[in-house]
């Protein structure tokens, strides 16, 4: 998902929840970005970028 591309992040997430994919999402802005939190912006930015794939199993 590319979210912010002036930031140059190409950050991928798989997960099997949309609220796994934002945790994930978030602990990622912490350690990489240094954000203290997720914008309320970005955060909508990441939940429009989430795509729905099948597995097959």
């Amino acid at each position: 998902m590319d979210v912010e591309p002036k930031m140059g992040c190409a950050f991928e997430v798989r997960a099997e929840t949309e609220a796994e994919v934002m945790r994930i999402a978030g602990e990622h802005g912490k350690i990489v970005h240094k954000m203290t939190s997720m914008p309320p912006d970005m955060a909508a930015k990441v939940k429009s970028a989430i795509k729905t794939v099948t597995v097959n199993v």
